[in-house]
């Protein structure tokens, strides 16, 4: 059986919010991009987080700076921790 090596509709990851606040948002495609609603309101407003805007500066990441480009994260690590589906009834 392999390993699944990536993020697909319907996986489930958690993110931290303010204060140690953590939250369990499915994956979901919204106009041809990977990411989650942060909640029913976001949904509402059309509010996508695209996967691409959950990374940060990690413990090996460096920050360099390109003139007429600005700052950049060099080597950025995912905010999100990949977690099991729920169980049916348990969301």
């Amino acid at each position: 059986m392999s390993e699944q090596t990536g993020l697909y509709v319907g996986d489930w990851v958690r993110l931290t919010g303010w204060y140690g606040q953590t939250y369990d948002l499915e994956i979901e495609m919204f106009r041809d991009c990977l990411g989650v609603f942060q909640s029913d309101q976001h949904r509402t407003a059309g509010q996508f987080t695209p996967l691409c805007e959950l990374y940060e500066a990690g413990a090996g990441s460096e920050r360099g700076y390109i003139p007429n480009f600005g700052e950049y994260i060099k080597d950025p690590v995912a905010s999100w921790m990949q977690i099991p589906k729920p169980k049916y009834g348990d969301k």
